[in-house]
């Protein structure tokens, strides 16, 4: 019995791990088209939280925001802005972040300084 539930456990991680994979990769995707409503979507369907997602997705080496401000993705950032609590947004300078890579008239950015209160 042992012998046939280690390769059983192996394939069931695996897959796990590959949809994990894709999930990041429709997350990225639906970022850089702004189309919020697919994310939404997509998250709820496989009942995903964004606060406890944020810190480990990454697209293109960048947090959420920081690709959704690159993207000029104002629909689906905004959405992950109401969604994060604003002590978590306040841990990162996305004013400073956005100056220094030229996207300090990002209306997103605006957003973020409304909602961790600056």
């Amino acid at each position: 019995m042992k012998k046939l539930l280690v390769p059983v456990l192996t394939l069931l991680l695996s897959n796990a791990a590959m949809a994990d994979d894709q999930m990041v990769a429709s997350i990225c995707e639906y970022l850089k088209d702004d189309n919020r409503n697919q994310l939404r979507k997509m998250l709820t369907e496989n009942r995903v939280n964004v606060r406890n997602i944020y810190d480990s997705i990454k697209c293109n080496n960048e947090n959420m925001l920081q690709f959704a401000i690159r993207s000029d993705a104002y629909e689906s950032g905004t959405f992950i802005v109401k969604q994060m609590p604003s002590k978590t947004l306040a841990e990162f300078d996305y004013a400073g972040w956005a100056t220094s890579n030229g996207f300090e008239a990002s209306p997103l950015v605006n957003e973020i300084r409304t909602r961790i209160g600056e």
